[in-house]
């Protein structure tokens, strides 16, 4: 990467042959003038040479002594001028003091893009359909474009001292100057009202850049291109998401990102495996004394309703097939303990739990928690309910209702871990809990506190990442408060024990 960005070239050839080379045209220092116009037109238009600028900037050709400028102006578009999919065109020009053309480089300060298909919502109380902001449609039918302002304009001209061989270049060279439109991104674009005139305030920004930076922002823009040429389109979630984070992130944040992405995958491995270990070699019995299962039932009830909500959102196949998986390792916990039989009631099949230890005080522990909880989820999800169906709209009944269950899900997530704190307080206990597994669990937690500030989602799912902290935190003030005899197996130790057992019996056999 440092080479990429910070290229040296040999002076001799393979054959020891003087290698020539091309250096920029601008001297250090050099007095430039840059004139910027704008103009309404169908396609890029040209400037002649004794226009008017709308703005005039003399500089310096150097990085140190460099300032850079901004102008505001105001851009007036009109409902016909959109209709024709005209642009108005930023045109930049930089000439010397003599009058030396040296660059020129334009922008359009209208950006069109295809018209994503959305369905209708409706107040389901009324039926009437809502009247929200959609975007008028422009060009042709069968071809329908969106048009939206570009609120901020950035010229850049390459500040590059770098001295080229063949076949970089041949012959000296006059520095790049383009308007950059790869930090612009759609949520930072004006949306225009279906009808009437219409006026913007656009800043127009005009700075230096470092050969480097160019270097690293045509690699990233190539490489984004070439994403979406491969799998999804340009204008796929992916590839915008993608782009939004390379463009509203710090780059010292976004170098965290990538490392604890990976330590993330890491602890989430070494929970799963941890988790599975602990319920396998745990027997039923104290599996069901000290492990909360309406939990787990309604953790599996929860991602049950979220997977299907996601697939209506059209998230991507391998959220979906993460979260499978998770479901299918929540219903194999279940069967460690109850006996999952199919009944028969005429032509329909459905499954019975059974469960295979005898009776416990612990199932009344479990049965009280969510009795104590459910005076006070149900009026919540009951309130809830009534004012969407009321001031919101949703494209149908069932859109209504998934809506609805994965709110709740969202904001009361964490009432699922109420009943395992419930019964930790009852039993006065926490050593039987899989420790190792919510360490790692917890970790990744805090990675996703990370995550969900540069990341865009919904606000709701950026409030469930912090419950996920809450509750562990009341988990490890239960661990200091509860004595533990030291003389019991705890799961780490059971796990060991074990594993130290089957060896032994092996070795005896």
């Amino acid at each position: 990467m440092h080479g990429m960005l910070y290229p040296k070239f040999p002076d001799f050839d393979s054959n020891h042959r003087y290698l020539e080379k091309f250096q920029n045209r601008i001297e250090r220092g050099e007095e430039l003038t840059l004139d910027i116009f704008i103009k309404e037109s169908k396609s890029q238009p040209t400037i002649a040479r004794d226009a008017s600028p709308d703005w005039t900037v003399k500089f310096p050709y150097d990085e140190e002594d460099f300032i850079p400028s901004s102008k505001s102006v105001l851009v007036n578009v009109s409902s016909k001028m959109l209709t024709k999919t005209k642009n108005v065109w930023l045109t930049a020009r930089l000439r010397t003091l003599k009058g030396d053309r040296v660059a020129e480089a334009h922008g359009g300060m209208i950006k069109y893009d295809k018209m994503k298909a959305q369905a209708t919502k409706y107040w389901l109380a009324s039926g009437e359909v809502c009247e929200d902001n959609e975007e008028r449609a422009y060009g042709s039918e069968v071809n329908p474009l969106t048009a939206r302002g570009v609120p901020k304009m950035q010229v850049r001209l390459v500040y590059d001292r770098t001295h080229y061989p063949r076949p970089w270049k041949n012959a000296h060279y006059y520095p790049p100057m383009y308007v950059d439109e790869f930090w612009m991104t759609n949520d930072q674009l004006v949306k225009f009202p279906p009808s009437g005139e219409h006026s913007f305030t656009a800043e127009i920004h005009f700075s230096l850049m470092s050969a480097a930076r160019w270097r690293f922002q045509n690699i990233m823009d190539q490489s984004i291109k070439n994403m979406a040429t491969q799998f999804a389109g340009e204008d796929a979630e992916e590839i915008v998401q993608m782009r939004d984070l390379f463009a509203n992130t710090n780059s010292y944040l976004l170098i965290g990102t990538f490392v604890v992405s990976v330590l993330h995958m890491i602890f989430e491995y070494l929970a799963l495996k941890h988790d599975v270990l602990f319920w396998q070699k745990t027997d039923a019995e104290t599996l069901k004394r000290y492990i909360s299962l309406r939990a787990i039932l309604g953790e599996i009830f929860c991602n049950v309703v979220l997977w299907i909500y996601l697939y209506d959102q059209d998230t991507g196949w391998l959220v979906l097939i993460l979260m499978l998986g998770q479901i299918a390792v929540d219903c194999w916990k279940l069967t460690r303990v109850l006996e999952v039989r199919l009944q028969r009631s005429g032509l329909l099949m459905y499954p019975t739990l059974r469960s295979r230890v005898p009776h416990s005080s612990t199932d009344d522990y479990d049965k009280m928690a969510l009795q104590y909880l459910s005076y006070i989820l149900v009026p919540i999800v009951l309130v809830y309910a009534m004012y969407s169906l009321k001031y919101e709209c949703h494209k149908g009944i069932i859109a209504y209702l998934l809506h609805v269950s994965a709110s709740m899900v969202y904001a009361l997530g964490f009432a699922l871990m109420t009943p395992q704190l419930f019964i930790n307080y009852r039993m006065k206990s926490v050593a039987y809990l899989p420790w190792k597994r919510f360490v790692y669990r917890a970790i990744n937690t805090f990675i996703d506190d990370l995550f969900s500030f540069i990341i865009k989602m919904p606000t709701m799912h950026r409030m469930s990442c912090f419950r996920d902290d809450i509750v562990f935190l009341i988990y490890l003030y239960q661990r200091h408060i509860y004595p533990v005899d030291k003389a019991r197996i705890f799961d780490e130790d059971f796990v060991d024990s074990a594993e130290g057992t089957a060896e032994e019996s092996k070795k005896d056999q």
